[in-house]
């Protein structure tokens, strides 16, 4: 009787990054090891043109971060999507949270004194279908989302300096 190798599948996440892994035990503990080895070397090498989730304030010579008002000032979102879609980013890079929900991301365009979309979860979706969001699981009984490269760099293209 043949020995079949167990599947297993693991799934790592660390900041904006992602890696999922299928195959025997050993196969994905190694995949795993290089991936989280190269995030290590990553982190150690001087910061590139890409700014951290935490050093990104985009201000000279301040320490203090942006505040959501000064952020949307910035980014001036026309519609609401373009709303929910600035929020997700801002609670992403100035606030380092791992995904947001559109709640949070409704209450956070409230705080900057900005009227919030009437329906946040159809401006979530519109963002979904440009590419610009993604799923990220639940929590708390909420759906999560992430904002896509695509997304960040819509937003990074409407920040004025």
């Amino acid at each position: 009787m043949a020995k079949t190798r167990e599947q297993v599948t693991m799934r790592v996440r660390v900041g904006d990054r992602e890696l999922e892994v299928t195959g025997p035990r050993d196969f994905v503990e190694a995949k795993i090891s290089a991936f989280l080895g190269e995030l290590q070397r990553a982190a150690e090498r001087p910061e590139t043109s890409r700014p951290s989730a935490t050093g990104s304030k985009r201000q000279t010579g301040s320490t203090k971060a942006m505040s959501a008002a000064q952020f949307f000032r910035k980014v001036a979102p026309k519609t609401d999507v373009d709303r929910m879609l600035a929020a997700g980013f801002y609670l992403e890079r100035y606030k380092n949270v791992e995904g947001f929900t559109a709640v949070e991301a409704k209450e956070l365009i409230r705080s900057a004194k900005i009227p919030p979309p009437k329906n946040p979860n159809d401006a979530v979706n519109k963002n979904i279908k440009k590419a610009f969001v993604m799923s990220a699981g639940d929590r708390d009984g909420r759906m999560v989302f992430v904002l896509t490269s695509d997304g960040e760099q819509e937003i990074e293209s409407l920040l004025t300096d």
